[in-house]
């Protein structure tokens, strides 16, 4: 008898809708798996095999061919374990075969019969509903992230004799509760506030403008300078994610297995902060089956890369692609996976190894060919990729006792404003921000003053600027021009921006 139960194959943060085919013939007894499958689905007969004996059901005999179609798409993984199981079961009459074949399932089998979670149930179960299906069975573990999906009818199981009861309709299976996903639309609630950094005003109107206008930020100054703390500071200004963003940055921590029971990860935009020894894998993104990197865990939030000049030069490198492109396209066994990468990179550096190079209060020791090998660890490439250079003073006594702060609310007041300037700026451009404006989009929506033109004009020779940098040149003083409330860009705008460009852990 031939079943058919239908799941899904992961690829990427996507998902490609499969169908587990199982026939039953009379011959000599063999299991057989094929549609182009990995050696862990092989290896699932054994494991299956005991989980029906375990469950207190039989394991069918005869010749069986179990085929995972389409055979085109390449199969990895434990999640087949629970479909596969359900069609030997159908296909031997053990439960209702129409009633099987209506549901998706997904699922890792332990030997005794239990269900155990595995990675992306999200991007799976919404691939399913696409394709037409209405029904679904998920391991209890993945319960809280299936809960974000709409117009389908998911059941939550433990073990595979629970599976059973409910299809031949003796005891239902729990249904999972469905998730307001606006309670995940919330700013993000940290510990720091910008208000107790006394001091570095010119830095927190930077980082302000960074995340108005989603430009990626380079910090440098001595130690102590307040660099780090800023950058974690940063979560509290930033705007929430909306719907499209939330499920976007949930497929991702699905698939990566980071998505924990009470979803945390999803209140508030992302905030990675990789340690400099990282690798270039860890990173990116890699492995067999290629799973989400730093760059792709960061999709509509924060990488903060500290220690910038710690990471190897190849490392940083490797970000030329996705800062540029926003997403990662990793090669394997010749298929494409595709990861988004569509993050705000915010990156402190020390001048130097020993980290006062320019210091007025503390003697450098380092010669000038260490500074010069160091600093050159970020090259020109990746510096005019970065939208905002700052330098950091150091911070005097009087400034930590008197000086006025600006709050982390007063802040992102302003940067919500900013981006719903932006947001409605671009409400046909297919863009919502101004760092990702194309140098048309830039020419239609950038008004300058003549007179700002014309300073542009003259900076351009100056301070030997080149298509790329005035680009971005533009795209921060337009960003500055909607913090300041101002629909034409003026030349104080533009100035700001220049400035920005001049100063950092590598003159340009």
């Amino acid at each position: 008898m031939l079943s058919r139960i239908p799941t899904a194959a992961i690829k990427g943060i996507q998902a490609v809708p499969v169908t587990v085919e199982t026939d039953i013939s009379k011959g000599i007894p063999r299991t057989e798996i094929v549609g182009n499958v990995e050696a862990t689905i092989r290896e699932s007969k054994q494991r299956i095999r005991a989980a029906i004996l375990n469950s207190g059901m039989y394991y069918p005999q005869g010749r069986i061919v179990i085929n995972l179609s389409p055979a085109d798409v390449s199969k990895r993984g434990s999640l087949f374990d629970l479909p596969i199981a359900a069609g030997l079961l159908a296909s031997s009459g053990q439960i209702p075969i129409q009633s099987a074949q209506e549901i998706c399932m997904a699922g890792e089998l332990s030997l005794d019969g239990n269900i155990h979670g595995v990675r992306g149930i999200l991007p799976l179960l919404l691939a399913c509903r696409d394709h037409g299906i209405k029904y679904a069975v998920i391991p209890y573990e993945n319960r809280q992230e299936a809960g974000l999906v709409r117009d389908m009818t998911v059941y939550a199981v433990k073990n595979l004799g629970e599976l059973v009861s409910h299809l031949k309709n003796q005891q239902k299976l729990p249904l999972v509760e469905k998730i307001d996903i606006k309670k995940y639309i919330v700013n993000q609630e940290t510990e720091l506030d910008f208000g107790d950094v006394r001091g570095q005003e010119a830095a927190k109107r930077a980082l302000m403008i960074g995340a108005a206008g989603g430009h990626g930020i380079l910090m440098s100054g001595s130690p102590s300078t307040g660099k780090t703390m800023l950058a974690e500071c940063l979560p509290g200004i930033i705007p929430p994610m909306d719907d499209d963003e939330l499920m976007e940055v949930a497929r991702i921590y699905s698939v990566s297995g980071e998505l924990s029971e009470d979803m945390s990860c999803l209140r508030g935009r992302p905030f990675r902060r990789p340690h400099h020894r990282i690798t270039p894998a860890a990173l990116l993104g890699g492995g067999s089956p290629p799973l989400p990197g730093e760059v792709t865990l960061a999709n509509q939030g924060v990488l903060f890369l500290d220690e910038f000049c710690e990471f190897s030069r190849s490392t940083i490198d490797l970000l030329r692609q996705p800062l540029e492109t926003k997403q990662i396209l990793i090669a394997r066994a010749g298929e494409t996976y595709p990861f988004p990468a569509d993050f705000w990179l915010v990156a402190a550096t020390n001048p130097c190894r020993c980290g006062y190079y320019g210091d007025p209060q503390r003697t450098c020791v380092c010669t000038q060919r260490e500074i010069q090998a160091y600093q050159n660890r970020i090259s020109g490439p990746i510096l005019e990729r970065i939208d905002i250079h700052i330098h950091l003073p150091s911070v005097s006594y009087e400034e930590i006792r008197s000086g006025v702060s600006r709050t982390s609310e007063e802040m992102r007041r302003d940067v919500e404003r900013a981006r719903a300037v932006q947001k409605e700026r671009f409400r046909r451009a297919g863009i919502s921000i101004n760092s990702q404006m194309n140098a048309r989009q830039c020419q239609r929506y950038l008004r300058m003053e003549s007179s700002a033109a014309a300073f542009l004009e003259q900076a351009y020779d100056r301070y030997h600027l080149n298509p790329r940098t005035l680009l971005k040149v533009k795209k921060v003083a337009r960003t500055i021009a909607d913090v300041d409330g101002s629909e034409t860009v003026q030349t104080g705008h533009l100035s700001e921006a220049i400035q920005y460009r001049r100063t950092g852990g590598n003159d340009e």
